[in-house]
This record gives C-alpha cells, sequence and structure tokens, in this order.
C-alpha cells in the first residue's frame, strides 16, 4: 500500500476514534449533570415549645429549629449527602430515611445498620436516590421521634408523570406536653394510664346506660379490657407542627397534589377532605391505580398522595382525626369561604367485636371491617363494590367512574402492573404472631420480645413471605426497612406495594418480598411504644456480614437490653395501711406488699391494735395469664417461704395459689368492679387455713372516687371494721 493511502486511513482511525472518545465525554457529562449530588444539613437541638396552645416545655427535639423537620427534596437519581449534626449535650441521636431504597450502613438505625451520632458529633450519609415519591425521616433512637425528630422526604421523577397545578406536603402528628420518656413510663405502669385523661374509661353503668351490659361482662369472661383504638392521652394532633394552617391559596380548577404522611408516635388517623372524593395516586411513594375515596384510614409511617381539583372558589378542610376521636388537625386549601370537613362520630366503647374473622389470605380487611364499628365509620370499604379501574385513573370512553369509596384500606389498592415476584426463586414462609399484653403493656411477635429473639434469618434470592397474625386489639403498622414488600390482596398479579402495612385487630396480612438487598433490615411496629417494648426483629442475610467498625456497635444495640420499670402505691385509711412497689421487666416482676389492719376494737381502730404482714414475691410470666411465684411472707410475727402460681381467670378476677414450707395452702383473689367512669370498687379475698391467724378468710372491699389515674378516696371495708381513706400511685 503506497505511503499516502497508509496517511488517509491512519487519519480516518484517528477520526473514528476521537469522534467516539468525545461522544463518551459527552455522555458522561450528561450524566454527570443528571445525578447532580444535594446536600443538606440537619443539626438536632433541644428547645422550649408550646404546640399545644396550653403549655411550653423545654425537652422538645428540633431539627434546624424546627417541628416538623425541614422539607428535603430531591430527584430520581440525585446523589444525597446529608449531614447530621447532633448538637444535644447529653444524648445520642439517629436519623433513618423511612422507605428509601440504599444501602444498609446508611439506613440510620443506631447500632442495627450505622454508628449513634454522640453529643457534639455528626455523621455524614450518602446515597443515590434510586426511586421518586413521598417519604420521610425520623429518629431511631429512644422516643425522640414523638419529641419532634420527624419530617417529609420528597423525591421528584426525572420526568412529570402526574401534572398538577399546586404540590403541597403535609405531616400528620400527634403531640404531648408530657415528656415522652415519661408517656413510656406511665403505659408500663399501666397500660389503661391514659383513659382518664382521653375520658375513655368504661363501666358498668356506661354499659348499662348503652344497653350493652352483656357485652361488657362478655369481654370480661374471655379477660378482655375491651377495645383499645389509642395508648396515649394527646394534647394536641398537628398538621405541618400546627394545629390549624392554610396549606394552599389554590383557586377554582386547580389541581393540588396533596402529600400525606402520617409521621405521629403512636396515632391512627382519619383522613378526609371536606367530605369529598380524593383521588388516591401514590401509596407509600408508589403511584398506584387512582381509586377516589371520601377518606383513608392511615396508619403509622404510611403516605398516601392525593389529587383534589378545586371545585370552586372556596376553602376546604383537609382534616386527620385521631381514631379514637380525641382530636384532629386541620389545613385548607382554597380561598374563600371555608368548607369544613364533617365530624368524625364518638366510638362505641362498648360495641361487640367480632375476634373470628381475619385469619384468611385477604382477611385482614374483613376484620378491619368488624372492628370499625368502634373506629366510628358507619359503612367501610368493605360494604362496596370493589371495581378493575384498567387504566390510569382518568375516564375512559364513555365507562361511568365507580363510586367513591367510604374508607380507603390496604385491600383496595391496586398496583400500576404486574409486582409478581420471580417464579424461580425459592418461596421462604414465616407466620409472625403479634401478641401484647395490654395490662403490663408488653408486645411481641411469635411470644417473644426482641431482646428474646433478635433477629430473623433469610437467603439471598429467597422470595420471603411472612404472614403476620394479629392476635391483640390494635392495629399494628408493620414496617420492613431497605425493602418494599407485596401486600397479597384481592387484585392478585398487581397486589400493591408498600413499605408499612396495617395488620387490623384479630386480623391476617400476607406480605412477600424477593431478598435481593443483602444486609440487615429492622421489621417492627411502627406504633413507637410498641416497638419500644418488644414488637420488633432484625431481619438478616444469612450472607451478610457488617462492616468492622459497625460490627462492635451491633453487640450494643439496645434492642437486645430489657429494661426495668417501677411502679407503686400508698394507701392509708382509718382501719388500714398499705404499701406497694413493684419493679418490672417484658417477663419478670418483683413485688413487695407491706399490709397493716386493725383489730377493730376501737372506734375507727384509732388506738386499737394494728397486725402487719407482707410479702416479697418475684413472678415469671408466661403469656398474658399465667405466672410462677417464689419468695416469702410475714404473718402473726412469723417468716414463711412460699411457691405458687399465678393465673388470670375469667371476668378478669387475678387468682395466686401458694404453698408455703410448710406445707400449708394459702389462696388469694382480686377483683376489680368499675362502676362509672370515676367510682370503683376493689374487693380482695384471702384464705390461709391452719395458718395461726385470728381470720382464715380476710377481705377487704373499697367504694372508692378515682378522678384520675395518680389517686383515689372512699371507704374501706375489712373483717373487723369500716373506715375511710385514700391511695395514691406512682
Amino acid at each position: 500500500m503506497e505511503t499516502g493511502a497508509l496517511i488517509v486511513l491512519s487519519l480516518k482511525v484517528w477520526r473514528t476514534t476521537v469522534s467516539k472518545f468525545i461522544l463518551l465525554v459527552f455522555v458522561f457529562v450528561g450524566l454527570a449533570a443528571q445525578a447532580k449530588t444535594v446536600r443538606y444539613e440537619l443539626t438536632i437541638t433541644q428547645e422550649r415549645v408550646n404546640l399545644s396552645g396550653k403549655k411550653t416545655v423545654d425537652w422538645a427535639l428540633m431539627v434546624n429549629k424546627s417541628i416538623p423537620a425541614p422539607i428535603l427534596e430531591f430527584t430520581e437519581g440525585d446523589e444525597a449527602e446529608i449531614l447530621v449534626k447532633n448538637g444535644l449535650h447529653h444524648e445520642e441521636v439517629s436519623i433513618h430515611w423511612h422507605g428509601i431504597l440504599l444501602p444498609p450502613e446508611e439506613d440510620g438505625v443506631a447500632y442495627v445498620n450505622t454508628p449513634p451520632i454522640h453529643p457534639g458529633q455528626s455523621h455524614l450519609f450518602k446515597f443515590k436516590l434510586r426511586q421518586h415519591g413521598t417519604y420521610w425521616y425520623h429518629s431511631h433512637t429512644a422516643v425522640q421521634e414523638q419529641k419532634g425528630v420527624y419530617g417529609a422526604f420528597i423525591v421528584r421523577p426525572k420526568k412529570e408523570i402526574i401534572k398538577a397545578d399546586k404540590d403541597v406536603v403535609a405531616v400528620l402528628s400527634d403531640w404531648s406536653d408530657e415528656n415522652a420518656d415519661q408517656i413510656m413510663r406511665n403505659l408500663r405502669k399501666d397500660g389503661d394510664y391514659y383513659l382518664y385523661k382521653k375520658n375513655s374509661m368504661r363501666s358498668i353503668g356506661g354499659a348499662l346506660m348503652a344497653g350493652r351490659l352483656g357485652t361488657y361482662f362478655g369481654n370480661e369472661w374471655q379477660r378482655m379490657g375491651g377495645m383499645d383504638l389509642s395508648d396515649v392521652g394527646y394534647d394536641a394532633f398537628l398538621l405541618n407542627g400546627k394545629r390549624d394552617s392554610q396549606l394552599s391559596n389554590a383557586k377554582a380548577g386547580e389541581r393540588v397534589r396533596v402529600r400525606v404522611i402520617n409521621a405521629s408516635a403512636s396515632s391512627y388517623f382519619f383522613v378526609s377532605l371536606s367530605g369529598l372524593p380524593m383521588k388516591v395516586i401514590s401509596a407509600d411513594g408508589l403511584d398506584i391505580e387512582p381509586i377516589e375515596a371520601k377518606e383513608i384510614l392511615m396508619g403509622m409511617a404510611e403516605t398516601y398522595d392525593v389529587l383534589f381539583t378545586v371545585p370552586e372558589s372556596k376553602n376546604f378542610e383537609l382534616r386527620a382525626t385521631v381514631q379514637d376521636v380525641t382530636g384532629y388537625a386541620s389545613g385548607w386549601i382554597g380561598s374563600g369561604e371555608k368548607v369544613p370537613a364533617p365530624n368524625k362520630a364518638l366510638p362505641d366503647y362498648y360495641a361487640p367485636m367480632d375476634h373470628g374473622s381475619g385469619h384468611g389470605e385477604h382477611s385482614g380487611h374483613d376484620a378491619h371491617a368488624a372492628h370499625a364499628a368502634h373506629a366510628v365509620s358507619e359503612k367501610t370499604a368493605s360494604g362496596h363494590e370493589h371495581h378493575d379501574h384498567g387504566g390510569h385513573g382518568e375516564h375512559q370512553g364513555h365507562t361511568p367512574s365507580p363510586p367513591a369509596l367510604e374508607t380507603l384500606s390496604v385491600d383496595d389498592l391496586m398496583a400500576k402492573s404486574a409486582t409478581t415476584l420471580p417464579k424461580q426463586a425459592k418461596v421462604t414462609e414465616m407466620k409472625l404472631v403479634l401478641g401484647g399484653d395490654m395490662e403490663r403493656y408488653v408486645w411481641h411477635i411469635n411470644g417473644k420480645a426482641i431482646h428474646q429473639d433478635r433477629n430473623i434469618e433469610i437467603r439471598e434470592g429467597d422470595v420471603v413471605r411472612f404472614t403476620f397474625v394479629n392476635e391483640t386489639m390494635m392495629h399494628h403498622p408493620m414496617h420492613l426497612h431497605g425493602h418494599f414488600f407485596r401486600v397479597l390482596n384481592k387484585h392478585g398479579e398487581r397486589s400493591p406495594l408498600k413499605h408499612t402495612v396495617d395488620v387490623p385487630p384479630h386480623g391476617t396480612r400476607t406480605i412477600e418480598f424477593y431478598a435481593n438487598e443483602a444486609g440487615q433490615w429492622m421489621l417492627h411496629c411502627h406504633n413507637l411504644y410498641h416497638m419500644k417494648t418488644g414488637m420488633g426483629r432484625v431481619v438478616k442475610y444469612m450472607s451478610w456480614q457488617p462492616k468492622p467498625e459497625n460490627a462492635r456497635f451491633d453487640r450494643l444495640d439496645p434492642h437486645r437490653h430489657d429494661h426495668l420499670y417501677m411502679t407503686g402505691l400508698l394507701e392509708a385509711a382509718t382501719n388500714h395501711a398499705r404499701a406497694n412497689f413493684r419493679l418490672m421487666r417484658t417477663w419478670d416482676e418483683l413485688d413487695l406488699k407491706i399490709e397493716s389492719r386493725s383489730d377493730g376494737h376501737k372506734h375507727f381502730a384509732v388506738a386499737g391494735r394494728w397486725d402487719v404482714e407482707g410479702d416479697l414475691l418475684y413472678k415469671r410470666w408466661f403469656g398474658n395469664f399465667f405466672n410462677l411465684i417464689a419468695g416469702g411472707t410475714v404473718y402473726h410475727e412469723e417468716t414463711f417461704a412460699m411457691v405458687g402460681v399465678g393465673y388470670i381467670l375469667p371476668m378478669l378476677i387475678d387468682s395466686h395459689l401458694f404453698v408455703n414450707h410448710e406445707g400449708r395452702f394459702r389462696l388469694d383473689l382480686e377483683k376489680r368492679f368499675q362502676w362509672t367512669k370515676r367510682v370503683f370498687s376493689e374487693i380482695e379475698y384471702s384464705w390461709r387455713p391452719d395458718w395461726g391467724g385470728d381470720n382464715e378468710h380476710e377481705i377487704e372491699v373499697t367504694l372508692m372516687y378515682g378522678p384520675s389515674w395518680h389517686w383515689s378516696a372512699g371507704v374501706m371495708l375489712t373483717n373487723d371494721s369500716l373506715g375511710v381513706g385514700a391511695q395514691i400511685q406512682y
């Protein structure tokens, strides 16, 4: 080949190579420009606030001086860099990015995924956003979420999918002027602690007036205290940190996208918009087949996006009513005359509860419908015919729109397309029984709190199927970190994907997910107080090992510890005195009881002889009703060692049967009668055959007036005398 031809050929090859190089440079620059880094700095500090309008508190935790925390906004594909600074003096903090798919080390659960952020220190989170939608973030340390550490996390799609004229965020939350640490202690003292504050104490008189006396005693025969809609008595319910605020001044005809986030610690909300139909277009951040509903029952940690076209020049109320109807928060959309949402009826606390439903593949909604009698809706979604919406939510052809649902639940949701998982993958199935004891306020899975059985191990590449069986009378919003799961419902292949699912009382939900996010991830009830008292697990991939710097934190995980709580009672009367002290863990209890009674020889026992007796007992609980006991007692100046059993009998009678070291038996029975919301009686009976005392049978009957959990006063009758007195609980 001639030299000139070689030169020409070389030039052609060179030009082609340069062209390809330039093209690659442009592609790289384009991708780099598209995947920009978005950085935020968040500082957590302790501040004084008054969110209820009733009281200023000094223990609130704020993020960048705000409750809720600032809205973090991104675009799908962005690289997120978020620096979290701990501005507290004596407390570590954490931030979890709820619903975000990311490496396990960035998930933010202290000790499980990420090191805790100690006072004065900071942690930089870095992850790529591979999804879009409405999400949120919150603390995963102690009860900081209740104190104010929560905020919205919005990821917009690369290209607009659903057009709206306005886009607003509505962060729902519950607020107490009582420090959340004290709330936790109060619930462990007595699961019914806040019934007084909420004015929802059930009573024999109330059941009689409601015509439900048979239901009341039927529940007691089954050893149930009645329905449980909410554990805590709150002072306010907030929408974007306020009880009432203007969300948007949208004009008539404008389309508003409302991103609703339930960031509450322990409150379900009924969300409605002036009673008008809302088009629900997204659940837990993922677009769904649009469906219209007049209200949504939202569990803690769920998010829903709705489209609302303002029908006229008026101001429409987005109202979030807490499930027990003790309050609500409002946000307004529009301008002009206000159109309030309809009020919810008060719950029927004496309604019968059907506990026989809820054990099929898709039966959770049936249980929810049964429970809805005391959740205030006269109609539920189960009372409507469900329609296949086929397209993408707009009117198609001449097919009429289906009627709006009264109350939307997960059973009504349908994915945009098939969500089926790889058919060749091995399926691993597990049954997870959600249980608890409202009286002692302990919550668990498969009969064990998280400190007893922390890890659920799974294999990478499997389809993992969890069946949640709720054996309690409370809703449990179950959340899995690091994944989206299918909630199996009647839509089959188009069952929706979610990160949090409501498991209704005495209902069943089945979820499944593809195990392709190696790591270890929290699975827990998103009722903050249920999680903190045991209802959680860590889902750990067998193939995954933590980084060396994180492994040491795993061993210090607070979820591995069983925490200690204390309560006590002091009682004084003219014929009687008593002091009770109790230390409690999940299944362990140490009781000290000291009691003195008058022999009744003097009027009102002022100068009579007083006998002192006492018990020091250790109890080990096995479930809600049975416990084994060991300890000692002092009776008539003699000391005896004892062993025994305790059992909660039908009618909620607390029974104890002991035998002492001399082979003598003792039977104790206790029962409380709540006559009205403020008047109650307690009957205590003790039988000690051949123990050498003056009375083999000892009885005490009280009639007390109690305006709060902390104190009561009234009359006290013993074997020998009648007295007056008072008692204090703490």
